[in-house]
C-alpha cells in the first residue's frame, strides 16, 4: 500500500511535466503505440464481419462492455470510427457482427494511448475505421441450434448499414431463442453424518429462453459537429422446467420475464483549433418479474419477485491538444440510478419473512475528472489523471439507510515502445468498486433451500491496483503479451452472515475488510507458416489468480469467494483461400469456483469442453459455418458441506454432491450479404 500511494502523490508533478516540457514539442514523429492493419493483412483470412478482423489482432483480446452503472467504468475495448459504440447494452460481440468485413479500412491497434484517441481506461484498444459508401450493405443471419433432445433452437437477423462518411445509418431485427447448457439431467445425493441412509435424487432439468431485439444507429452532421443516436428494445423470456425424483417426485417451474429499452446519444465538435467537444446520455429501463414455484407431496413452495431499473446518465468532455504532444482532458459525469424490488416468499400459502424482501436503493452520483497525456518522445508517453466521485446511496426497506460517499482515484500510466519487437506498460490507479443493486435484495434458491439474503450495509470495494504489461511482436502476425496485476483491496465484498429481525441467521453479501488479489496472465499468437502449416494460427490466453482475505466466520486466511484458480482458451484455425475453407478447435480449461458461506461450503465446478468449426466461403458474400460444439459433453458439478450452526462452531452435518453432464450440440449458420 504505500508504494502506490507516494508514487500516486507524485500525479501532481506528473501533470506538470508535460508543461515544462512544452518549450520542446517541436514536430513529433510518429507514435509507435499505434500499429495499423490494413486491408492487405487480413486478405490472407477468411474473414467476413469486424469481429473475425478483430480477432485476427495479433496480441488483442476482447473485452465486452462490462454491465456497470455509469459510461467510465462500462467502456470496452474498441472503438469505432475513433468513438466507443453509443450502447451500453449492446455485446460487442455483436456490435461487430454486424459490421461486414467489406466496409472496413483498417483497424489499428493503440496501445497505451495516441493523439484523439479515448482509451476509456483501457491499456489496449482497437480502432475500427471504415470506408465512406454511398451504397447500403443488406446483410442476413439465420443460424440454429440443434440439441440431443430434439429442441432446435433457431435465431435470425437482419442487418440493413450505411456509412456516406458524415452521416450513418444502421438498423437491425433480431429473432433470437436459446437454452441453457447448464440445465441438463444429472443426480444428487445427500450424505449426512449422523448414520442415516443416503438421500438420492435423480434430476430432470430443461431451459431456455426466446426473445427479439431491435437496434437502431444514426449519426448525422448538426452545428459543425457529429451527432449519434441509437435505441435498442429487448422483450425476452425464460422457462426452466425441473423434476426432482426421489421415493416420490417434487417439480419446480421457473418464469422469467424482461423488458429492457434504451436510448442515448453522443455529440462531438471541435471548438475552435485546439478543443474538441463531447457529450454523452443515455436512458436505460427494465423490468423485470420471477415467477419461481416449487412443488412436492407436502409443500408448495413459490418465490417472485417483480423489479424495476433505471439508469439515467449525462456526462461531457472537454479535450484540450495544446500541441502534437500534449493533451488536456476536463469531464463531469452525472448519474441517477434506482432499483425498485418486492420480493415474497410463501409456504403452503404461508408468508415467510426475509430481510430486505421489499428494497428501493438509489443512486446519485458525481464524477469530476482531469486527465493529462503527454508524448515525451516517439517512444514514450506518459498519462496522469485524477478522478473525484460525490455519490449518495439510499434504500427504502425495513432499516432505511442514506450513506454518502467521496473517493479520489488518481492513475498514472507510462508506455514505452523502444525499437525493436518489444513493448512495456505501467500503470497504477486507485480503483473503486461499483456495487450490484441486486444484492440488496433477497432471493432463493428453491431446490438447494438456500435464501441470498439482501444486505442494505453495503459499502463498495476500493482498490489500488498495480499492472506491468510486456509485449512482443514477431513473424508479422505473431505476438506474446505478458502481463502481472496486483491489487490492495480495501472493503472487500464477499459472503457474511445476516440476523433477520426474529433471529434467523442469513447468508448475504457483505464487506469482510482487506485483503489482496493478483493475475498472472499471457496471451500468445503464433501464425504456423513457417512450422509448414500454411494459414494456421494457434492463440493462447489464459491467467492464474491468487488472492487472501480473511474469512469473518473463521477468521482465518483463504481465496476470494467465486475466484477460480485458472482461466485459460486454446484455440486453432487455419484459412484456406484457394479451397475458400477455414477450419479450427477451440478448448476451454473450464471453472472451478468455492464460496464461503456462513454455515456451508458451496464447490462449482465445470470441465473443459472442445468445439470444432468449419466455415466454406460459398461466394464472395455467402458464408456456411458448421459447428460442434461442448464435446465430449461437460460436467458440471455443485457440491456443499453443511453445517450444524456456523463453520468456525459447527460441525459437518452433511455432504450433497450434485452431477450433471451437458450434451454436446450442433450449430450451423449461413451469412450473406444482399
Amino acid at each position: 500500500m504505500p508504494f502506490p500511494k507516494a508514487l500516486m502523490c507524485a500525479t501532481a508533478l506528473l501533470c506538470g511535466l508535460p508543461v515544462i516540457a512544452q518549450a520542446e514539442t517541436a514536430d513529433a514523429p510518429a507514435s509507435r503505440q499505434v500499429i495499423p492493419y490494413g486491408q492487405a493483412f487480413f486478405s490472407a483470412f477468411q474473414v467476413q464481419s469486424a469481429l473475425d478482423m478483430v480477432n485476427r489482432v495479433p496480441g488483442f483480446t476482447l473485452k465486452n462492455v462490462d454491465q456497470v452503472r455509469g459510461f467510465a467504468a462500462a467502456a470496452g475495448n474498441v472503438l469505432i470510427d475513433g468513438q466507443r459504440p453509443t450502447s451500453k447494452s449492446d455485446n460487442l460481440t455483436d456490435t461487430l457482427n454486424r459490421i461486414p468485413a467489406g466496409t472496413v479500412e483498417r483497424i489499428d491497434l493503440i496501445i497505451g494511448g495516441a493523439e484523439g484517441i479515448d482509451m476509456q481506461g483501457q491499456t489496449q484498444v482497437v480502432n475500427i475505421i471504415r470506408k465512406a459508401s454511398a451504397k447500403p450493405t443488406l446483410t442476413v443471419i439465420a443460424n440454429a441450434r440443434f440439441l440431443s433432445n430434439g429442441w432446435v433452437k433457431p435465431t435470425g437477423r437482419i442487418t440493413y448499414s450505411r456509412n456516406a462518411g458524415d452521416k450513418t445509418l444502421e438498423l437491425s431485427a433480431t429473432v433470437f431463442s436459446n437454452f441453457d447448457d447448464e440445465a441438463s439431467n444429472g443426480d444428487k445425493a445427500i450424505y449426512p453424518t449422523d448414520g442415516s441412509a443416503v438421500r438420492r435424487t435423480k434430476i430432470l432439468s430443461e431451459a431456455g429462453g426466446k426473445g427479439i431485439e431491435l437496434n437502431g444507429i444514426a449519426s448525422h452532421p448538426l452545428w459543425g459537429g457529429k451527432l449519434t443516436v441509437n435505441g435498442k428494445w429487448v422483450p425476452n423470456t425464460y422457462i426452466g422446467n425441473y423434476r426432482y425424483i426421489t421415493d416420490t417426485t417434487a417439480v419446480e417451474n421457473l418464469d422469467y420475464k424482461e423488458d429492457m429499452h434504451e436510448a442515448g446519444f453522443q455529440y462531438n465538435r471541435p471548438v475552435g483549433k485546439s478543443f474538441t467537444l463531447k457529450l454523452n446520455g443515455l436512458s436505460k429501463y427494465s423490468h423485470e418479474e420471477v415467477d419461481d414455484l416449487y412443488i412436492n407431496p407436502s409443500e408448495e413452495t413459490r418465490f417472485l419477485d417483480d423489479s424495476v431499473e433505471k439508469e439515467n446518465i449525462i456526462s461531457g468532455q472537454l479535450i484540450w491538444t495544446r500541441s502534437e504532444r500534449l493533451t488536456y482532458e476536463v469531464g463531469l459525469e452525472k448519474a441517477y440510478n434506482s432499483r425498485d424490488s418486492n420480493t415474497g416468499l410463501t409456504v403452503n400459502d404461508t408468508v415467510v419473512d426475509l430481510p430486505a424482501s421489499r428494497v428501493k436503493v438509489e443512486e446519485d452520483r458525481t464524477e469530476a475528472s482531469f486527465l493529462a497525456t503527454w508524448r515525451a518522445t516517439p517512444a514514450l508517453s506518459v498519462e496522469t489523471g485524477l478522478k473525484y466521485e460525490w455519490s449518495t446511496l439510499s434504500q427504502t426497506s425495513e432499516r432505511p439507510d442514506e450513506k454518502r460517499f467521496g473517493y479520489a482515484k488518481p492513475k498514472v500510466q507510462v508506455t514505452w515502445s523502444p525499437n525493436g519487437p518489444w513493448q512495456y506498460l505501467l500503470r497504477i490507479e486507485r480503483v473503486l468498486g461499483q456495487l450490484d443493486f441486486d444484492d440488496f435484495v433477497s432471493s432463493i434458491d428453491l431446490m438447494d433451500s438456500t435464501v441470498n439474503a439482501g444486505n442494505v450495509s453495503l459499502e463498495p470495494d476500493k482498490r489500488w491496483e498495480t499492472e506491468l504489461n510486456a509485449s512482443y511482436r514477431f513473424w508479422d502476425k505473431g505476438a506474446l503479451v505478458l502481463k502481472f496485476i496486483h491489487k490492495d483491496v480495501s472493503d472487500v465484498i464477499d459472503r457474511v452472515p445476516i440476523v433477520a429481525a426474529d433471529g434467523s441467521v442469513f447468508d448475504a453479501k457483505g464487506n469482510i475488510g482487506d485483503g489482496t488479489a493478483e493475475e498472472i496472465g499471457a496471451t500468445f499468437t503464433l501464425p504456423m507458416d513457417r512450422l509448414r502449416i500454411p494459414g494456421g494460427m494457434l492463440k493462447f490466453n489464459g491467467s492464474v489468480f491468487l488472492s487472501e482475505v480473511t474469512d469473518p466466520v473463521t477468521k482465518e486466511k483463504r481465496r476470494l469467494s467465486r475466484q477460480t484458480e485458472t482461466d485459460w482458451l486454446l484455440e486453432f484455425s487455419q484459412d484456406l483461400p484457394v479451397r475458400r475453407t477455414q477450419w479450427g478447435f477451440s478448448v476451454w480449461n473450464g471453472y472451478d469456483e468455492k464460496v464461503y458461506r456462513a454455515s456451508e461450503i458451496s464447490y462449482a465446478r465445470g470441465s473443459a469442453k472442445l468445439n470444432l468449426f468449419a466455415e466454406y466461403k460459398l461466394n464472395p458474400k455467402t458464408l456456411w459455418r458448421l459447428e460442434l460444439n461442448n464435446l465430449p459433453g461437460r460436467v458440471h458439478d455443485y457440491d456443499r458441506v453443511r453445517y450444524d450452526g456456523d463453520r468456525a462452531t459447527g460441525t459437518v452435518r452433511a455432504l450433497e454432491l450434485t452431477r450433471n453432464r451437458s450434451k454436446p450440440w450442433l450449430f450451423i449458420r449461413v451469412r450473406m450479404e444482399l
